[in-house]
């Protein structure tokens, strides 16, 4: 398989895959750790991606961005984990921390006017 990069320059890849959280995990054996780092961290290259396999596209991706890690495999196979901006792990979780605390917040408020209803209700 291989990934050209919107530059117009490629990269031959084992496998490309939307994971579970959003990220784009793709796994090379082609280049070293640095190389891919400089090569994932340029957001203009990361902007299009599209996956070829004997000459036909198998897929497209735009918009991935930001790199959130490098994981190392056995037999020297390297994964990259990339994300969209403001759609990262770290900010999804932000994002529901925050939904969670005015969630909570909003319990509160009608656990207290219920409470005044139903004392309303028995006067």
């Amino acid at each position: 398989m291989k990934l050209t990069y919107n530059d117009g320059t490629d990269l031959q890849i084992q496998s490309a895959s939307i994971q579970c959280d959003g990220t784009l995990l793709i796994k090379t054996v082609s280049a070293t750790e640095e190389d891919l780092r400089a090569m994932f961290g340029d957001t203009l290259k990361t902007k299009k991606m599209v996956i070829s396999e004997r000459s036909q596209t198998v897929g497209e991706y735009e918009g991935y961005t930001t790199l959130e890690g490098i994981t190392k495999y056995t037999a020297g196979i390297i994964g990259i984990i990339l994300s969209k901006p403001g759609e990262t792990v770290a900010e999804k979780m932000d994002a529901l921390i925050r939904e969670n605390a005015d969630l909570k917040e909003q319990v509160e408020m009608l656990k207290g006017c219920i409470l005044e209803m139903s004392e309303q209700v028995y006067q």
